[in-house]
């Protein structure tokens, strides 16, 4: 398998055993569509085989795009600039839809079954449920601070928080399938990313340290690091990118064991195992 890195000052890396390719400059997200790497760079999206790392297609993006994730037929970009969501063909990147997302949104996240997109918007407080399809809003629900990271659960949601008390604190949330809110944990320091495992435990990153967690807000595990950008899970493991310390860790899914550092480089911003 092959480690994809985002790095936004060294660029789009890829790690295959011995081998390392940087592939484009300027990287901030990467998803997987198909056989295909998707990934927003400065100049647009680079479309990039995921086996032999071969460009297919480059083609315009809207700015400030800071995540990307992908169905079968649809590319779904997040805005930071723009304030919105857009629905694209990731073949060639043809506009489809357009949604309002927030103020300065921060993370989305796709639903397991793929009928719902879930933003995290950011200043506006929102917690925002969209139809996949047309990118109408199923669902919002105001929470406290800014809303910075998303995760899908097996019943609802959970939203990770900045609450400006004194200091920035991170508030950790479960919202239930009709809205009802409750807080799971609170922190000092600034959120990071948000990630539900397999297991029903939840990875929250913030300043300092990556936080393994019940949904009752029981701590399993506590991690040192920088601040994580993004979180992946994968079979048997976890990817943190973490831009502030410049690497990348994986992390087992087993209570207990260290995380081990894959990627040592500048700014990695997003990261991906194919």
């Amino acid at each position: 398998m092959a480690l994809w890195v985002a790095d936004e000052e060294t660029g789009l890396v890829r790690q295959d055993q011995n081998k390392i390719q940087t592939l484009c400059r300027a990287p901030s997200c990467m998803t997987v569509c198909g056989d295909s790497v998707i990934c927003s760079a400065a100049d647009g999206a680079h479309v990039y085989a995921a086996d032999t790392a071969q460009k297919l297609q480059q083609y315009p993006l809207p700015p400030g795009v800071i995540r990307l994730c992908a169905l079968p037929g649809s590319l779904y970009a997040l805005s930071s600039e723009a304030d919105s969501v857009s629905l694209l063909c990731p073949a060639t990147g043809r506009l489809r839809l357009c949604a309002q997302a927030g103020c300065y949104p921060r993370d989305m996240a796709l639903s397991p079954c793929g009928r719902y997109l879930m933003v995290a918007g950011g200043a506006a407080g929102a917690l925002t449920v969209m139809n996949a399809q047309d990118l109408q809003p199923v669902m919002q629900v105001m929470l406290p601070g800014i809303v910075c990271a998303a995760a899908v659960l097996p019943f609802g949601m959970a939203a990770l928080c900045a609450v400006e008390e004194g200091d920035v604190a991170s508030h950790l949330y479960r919202v239930s399938p009709r809205g009802v809110v409750s807080e799971i944990m609170r922190c000092p320091g600034l959120p990071g990313a948000l990630l539900a495992l397999s297991d029903h435990s939840l990875l929250m990153g913030v300043m300092g340290a990556i936080i393994r967690l019940r949904m009752d807000g029981r701590v399993l595990q506590r991690i040192p690091c920088g601040l994580p950008g993004v979180m992946r899970a994968y079979p048997g493991f976890a990817l943190a990118a973490d831009p502030l310390l410049g690497q990348v860790v994986q992390i087992s899914h087993t209570v207990g064991k260290s995380a081990a550092v894959c990627y040592c480089g500048a700014s990695p911003n997003d990261v991906l195992c194919i």
